[in-house]
């Protein structure tokens, strides 16, 4: 029997695999995607679980440690990245590929999520459909296409 390879945390409390028998993984990442409304459910975290590590006995206290996320609605939402670099986490807020981040940068844009409000450039605003892409290719890949900008947070 094969493990699932992937985890989602919804709202920062539910957790579950990435297996669905009726949907492929990107439909399934897709779809949890589209269901963001900003209050009920205003946040996704894709992760990989440990290698050779069944879910129900991944440590929740200890992981994940690099994952993709977002928070908002299908329609406006921030996508962040945390990864080890030399030891060290790293957030970085997730932004378009640097034409279109450069030409977007003009104003400031406020995301709203369970009763929060996050300010990113506006280069840095998705929505679900784009968000699957990136997700997808977390998914695969474990890093967002390099044309996409990171902005590191302190």
């Amino acid at each position: 029997m094969s493990h699932a390879t992937h985890a989602f945390t919804t709202n920062g409390r539910s957790h579950g695999e990435v297996k669905n028998p009726d949907l492929s993984p990107e439909e399934e990442i897709r779809r949890r995607l589209l269901r963001l409304d900003g209050s009920k459910i205003y946040s996704l975290i894709l992760w990989a679980i440990p290698p050779g590590v069944p879910f129900d006995l991944v440590d929740l206290r200890k992981w994940p440690q690099e994952y993709i996320q977002v928070a908002g609605s299908r329609d406006s939402m921030t996508v962040e990245l945390r990864r080890i670099v030399e030891g060290i986490p790293q957030q970085c807020v997730v932004g378009h590929p640097v034409g279109r981040a450069t030409e977007l940068r003009e104003a400031d844009q406020i995301i709203h999520w369970n009763g929060c409000e996050t300010a990113v450039l506006a280069g840095e605003v998705f929505d679900a459909v784009e968000a699957g892409d990136l997700f997808v290719e977390y998914y695969h890949a474990g890093n967002v296409p390099p044309q996409y900008s990171l902005r590191v947070l302190e």
